[in-house]
């Protein structure tokens, strides 16, 4: 993929801009996942399977596909999913036509949390987010970060 602009920028800018870049969004990271585990008592693994599994209208999602987005291994996986069934926020289950396949499926409990999580997020994004850059600036760094996560996919 051939870079938009001709690269004209130093070693040394290329690495302090990458720097800035990544720790403006580790700070605005860590600040929202600090408010998170705050409020509901789950680390990222965990509120981010229960945002997906809020997001989908089924309410469920298989764990492989949330050990994928979550960067995790299936076995290490299982042990999100086993804290998110002990508070009782998911059930384990299967379908018929392939029950080699293991869903997490919200329960009522862990639906109204995933509802919960996802106002908080968008609540703490307005505020540091939004409020700090303006909508028009967060979609272009969001249109930014989207061709670097497609240029680098591979």
């Amino acid at each position: 993929m051939s870079a938009p602009n001709p690269v004209t920028v130093t070693d040394a800018d290329s690495i302090e801009l990458w720097g800035t870049i990544f720790k403006g969004v580790e700070l605005t990271n860590k600040r929202l996942h600090g408010a998170l585990r705050a409020a509901f008592s789950l680390n990222e693994a965990e509120v981010d399977s229960m945002v997906l599994l809020g997001s989908d209208p089924d309410r469920r999602s298989s764990m492989a596909a949330l050990a994928r987005s979550a960067s995790f291994t299936s076995g290490g996986y299982t042990k999100v999913a086993d804290r998110l069934v002990a508070r009782g926020l998911v059930t384990r289950t299967t379908i018929p036509e392939d029950r080699r396949m293991v869903y997490l499926e919200l329960t009522p409990a862990g639906a109204e949390m995933a509802a919960e999580i996802r106002c908080l997020i968008a609540d703490i994004n307005r505020q540091h987010v939004f409020e700090v850059l303006g909508e028009e600036q967060v979609r272009a760094v969001a249109a930014a970060m989207e061709l670097l996560r497609t240029a680098n996919a591979s």
